[in-house]
């Protein structure tokens, strides 16, 4: 039966959180808006990186897989979910909106943007020397603000320390989209240029195991897939 394409359904999104929170999932798994904003990072940063670089951060170290058919499945997920975030930022920009959990506060619904940013750090890390170029510049400094606060220690350590900043958070999340699309923007002419791709890493034969841990051949894996270019 052929895997449907297109955007997860609300259905598929909650199945692919509930096996990112389960217990089969590594300890150091991503949690569905986590994912989102790793998967947004990859999308809008200075280069390409293959699915085999990035797919294993997703399940964590130690996944214990019920079946080849679930490992599948939840692959597919993240695929399809990744390839969404790109065609809303290519195509309808204006449409983009982060994936954020929600607490309920005084009868209102408060979203919580610690995870997504979390994530967006975690995409940011993996190519961190190519990321140095907008983080070094002033505008890359008002850029990056939001998701640095809530992403990293010394953010959380600012805004536990300044509740005048902490009392901001909504306004803070309302900031994600547009600094997200501004991120895509700056680093657009170098990614059409390609001037950052790097083989900093030994490249995986096309008949080699795949490194995401499948356990199929590269070129039945990852390296067929057709994603975040």
């Amino acid at each position: 039966m052929e895997e449907p394409a297109g955007p997860l359904t609300d259905d598929e999104l909650d199945e692919l959180d509930q096996f990112l929170i389960s217990a089969a999932a590594g300890e150091d798994a991503m949690d569905i808006a986590m994912l989102d904003g790793f998967l947004t990072a990859l999308a809008v940063g200075p280069s390409t990186l293959p699915p085999a670089r990035w797919m294993p951060l997703v399940w964590g170290d130690d996944v214990a897989w019920a079946s080849q058919q679930q490992m599948e499945r939840m692959t597919s997920l993240v695929f399809r979910h990744a390839n969404d975030i790109l065609f809303y930022l290519r195509d309808e920009p204006d449409t983009f909106e982060p994936l954020l959990y929600e607490r309920e506060e005084e009868g209102r619904k408060i979203p919580v943007i610690d995870e997504w940013c979390t994530g967006f750090v975690r995409g940011m890390a993996l190519d961190e020397a190519g990321w140095q170029a907008l983080m070094d510049t002033e505008e890359g400094e008002e850029m990056l603000y939001p998701i640095l606060l809530y992403g990293t220690e010394a953010g959380w350590d600012e805004l536990g320390q300044n509740p005048q900043i902490a009392a901001r958070g909504e306004e803070f999340a309302a900031m994600l989209g547009e600094s997200v699309m501004a991120i895509m923007e700056w680093w657009l002419p170098t990614r059409k240029a390609g001037s950052t791709v790097r083989r900093g890493e030994p490249k995986v034969g096309r008949n080699d195991l795949c490194p995401c841990g499948s356990g199929k051949k590269f070129k039945k894996c990852c390296g067929g897939q057709k994603i975040l270019h």
